[in-house]
This record gives C-alpha cells, sequence and structure tokens, in this order.
C-alpha cells in the first residue's frame, strides 16, 4: 500500500523537460506549482524534488529564465498561496480544476499519463458484505481524492454531496482507511486508477468489492493561470517532447510516467462554475 500513496506524488512532482532550442526571454519567469490535495509528504518535504526539477527547466529553457516550483498537498494552503503568488502554470488535481478553474482561470496546456493512461477511473470499494447498491450505504466514505467534496461527488456520482446517502471525507491515509472499512468503521473508501490497479496486488483486496465505478476522467491536467501566450505553447512543446527526450528516460522510468500528453478536450466540461444543485451545467 506504500506504492499506493507513493506513486501518485512522485509522478505529479516530476514536471520532466525536453531540450528548447528557441532562446529564452531575459527576465522570463515560469513558476509553477504542483497542487495535488491528500497527497502525503508536506511541502518542505517535497521542496528539494521542486528545486531539482526547476534547475532542470531552466537549463533546457535556456539563459534569462527564472524557475522556481512549489508542492502543496493541503487544500488550504494551496488556495492562499495561489490568491498571493500566483504561479505561471502548474499541475493540479482533477478535482481541484473542477472547483478552482473558473476563479483562476485556468486553461490546460497537457495532461498527465500516470501509469501510461490517458484516462482515470475512479473506484468506490466496501467490505465483501456490504450491499451491493452504493444508494443503500450509509457513513462515510473516504479518499485521498476527495479533498474537493463537491467536485468529487459530482465526478464519481452525478450529485451533490447533499444529494448522497453518506458523507465524503478526504484522508491523508488510504491504507488505514481501507483496514477501517474491512473492520466495519469506515463505509467505503474511492480509489483512482493508480490507487486500484496497485491493491489488487494485496491480500486484502479478497476482503473487498467495487460497488460504483466512475466514467473515464480526465486525469491531472497541466494548467496555464491568466490568458495563454506564446510561452503556453512553448511549454506545452517541451511537455509533450519529453517521452522521446533521452535525458528524461531514467526518469520517467523512475517515476512510472509515460510523460505527458495533449490536454483533455473534454477537460472544459467537468468546470463547475458555481456551488448549485447541478453538477457542471
Amino acid at each position: 500500500m506504500k506504492q499506493i500513496r507513493s506513486a501518485s506524488i512522485l509522478f505529479l512532482i516530476a514536471t520532466a523537460v525536453f531540450v528548447w532550442s528557441e532562446p529564452a526571454i531575459s527576465g522570463e519567469t515560469l513558476d509553477f506549482a504542483v497542487i495535488q490535495p491528500g497527497q502525503p509528504g508536506t511541502s518542505q518535504e517535497a521542496q528539494p524534488v521542486m528545486d531539482v526539477l526547476a534547475a532542470y527547466l531552466q537549463k533546457k529553457m535556456g539563459p534569462g529564465v527564472t524557475i522556481k516550483g512549489f508542492y502543496f498537498n493541503k487544500l488550504d494552503l494551496a488556495l492562499d498561496f495561489l490568491h498571493n503568488t500566483p504561479p505561471v502554470w502548474g499541475i493540479v488535481r482533477l478535482g481541484f480544476y473542477s472547483e478552482q478553474a473558473s476563479r483562476f482561470r485556468m486553461t490546460a496546456l497537457a495532461s498527465t499519463r500516470p501509469g501510461g493512461y490517458n484516462k482515470d477511473i475512479w473506484r468506490l470499494v466496501v467490505k465483501k458484505d456490504a450491499p451491493e447498491d452504493w444508494k443503500s450505504l450509509r457513513g462515510k466514505v473516504l479518499g485521498n481524492i476527495l479533498f474537493e467534496t463537491d467536485a468529487a461527488a459530482c465526478l464519481l456520482f452525478g450529485v451533490v454531496p447533499a444529494q448522497l446517502p453518506f458523507t465524503l471525507g478526504g484522508t491523508f491515509r488510504p491504507l488505514r482507511s481501507l483496514r477501517r472499512v474491512i473492520k466495519g468503521k469506515t463505509t467505503g473508501v474511492v480509489l483512482d486508477r493508480a490507487q486500484y490497479e496497485a491493491l489488487k496486488a494485496l491480500p486484502l483486496v479478497k476482503k473487498i468489492k467495487v460497488v460504483h465505478t466512475s466514467g473515464e476522467l480526465p486525469a491531472s491536467p497541466v494548467v496555464w493561470f491568466g490568458t495563454p501566450d506564446d510561452r503556453t505553447k512553448r511549454l506545452a512543446t517541451i511537455l509533450l517532447g519529453m517521452k522521446e527526450d533521452r535525458d528524461a528516460e531514467t526518469l520517467l522510468k523512475l517515476l512510472q510516467t509515460d510523460g505527458f500528453g495533449p490536454a483533455d478536450k473534454d477537460l472544459p466540461g467537468f468546470r463547475r462554475n458555481e456551488k448549485g444543485a447541478v453538477c457542471f451545467p
């Protein structure tokens, strides 16, 4: 289960790059933020990785470019940062995009491909003897992808949280939550595609079952904050070329990622413009 908790963060804090031959614009800034509420660790622990990543990208972009990276796994800290020190671009979780894309004027320029998949799938897992129909469940459902509660309810169940027969809650410890499910102390846990694939290799998978599966969802997008400009296209080209970059080959194997893909054309349809009874107007 350590793999469940760490694989996603390792991938999503690694924004690898491709060599760009065009001279950089003097004084150009490309600071970024990786925002993944619910992932393990702290911003301080991840900062050395951000620094190495920023230095690598800065070198590939050429002289005159300054880049600093930031990592947030807590929703309130991420929102404070975006309000007070807005970065140029970032990698954000789907739920965060869904709830905050309009407020922070996010435009997708690429998509992540964790595990080599273009799409994500969420699953609600419960103990073996629980009801088969998720609408019959009561209690609390946990998951580290549930911190953006409004978006999560819509993404997985197609309704706002108030219309669910149970409550949703974020957790930094999906393994502990799964064990609580087996013991009957928690109703269920929501897992993303990578987490569920890792879970299938563990013995405790025999004690749980899937009672609800989402449709295909966009993977965590790479977004531009504000009005796109010529730098947006440059950055997208760099990211999309990463898979063919020999300098990134070892890094890609270590991080278990298949590079970056084009921006998901379905992503804008998952914006929640305001809280209300309609998920995606």
